[in-house]
């Protein structure tokens, strides 16, 4: 009995440990050529979706609008889409007030008085009295504003 460790038992046939280590590393695939025509098949549906999504990019530069794209899903049958549920809205009285009054509640919770930072205040124009008559009319201005 020797002392080595033979964790992978080599077969007695190169061949057949050739095959053996191949169909472990080929995971879910047959052979080599199963292997193959999957990347082919792989390789041509991303050319396809990278052709059609340079389509689309040219399509939205054009119109200045996104282009739909053909695999968009229809909205489902007995629901409302787009402009639909819009009007459908807008005839149904109880929708509009539930969505006016939940507007009205978060655009009363955001009520808040914004502070202006960082400014100076500019004093207003000093007016000098130019005669003593002057000097008690502005006292008197004064004295009339405080009451």
């Amino acid at each position: 009995m020797d002392n080595t460790n033979d964790l992978n038992p080599t077969a007695a046939d190169p061949a057949e440990a050739e095959k053996d280590s191949a169909a472990t590393e080929l995971g879910k695939f047959r052979d080599v050529r199963a292997l193959m025509d999957a990347y082919n098949s792989l390789e041509a549906e991303f050319t396809r979706r990278s052709q059609r999504l340079r389509e689309l990019e040219k399509a939205e530069k054009e119109n200045g609008a996104p282009a739909e794209a053909d695999t968009a899903l229809p909205p489902p049958q007995g629901q409302l889409h787009g402009a639909s549920l819009l009007e459908a809205v807008r005839q149904d009285e109880e929708v509009r007030a539930a969505i006016i009054s939940e507007y009205l509640l978060d655009a009363s919770k955001n009520r808040g008085v914004p502070f202006v930072t960082g400014g100076v205040n500019v004093p207003a124009r000093r007016r000098t009295p130019a005669s003593v008559r002057e000097a008690g009319e502005l006292a008197q201005q004064f004295l009339n504003k405080r009451r």
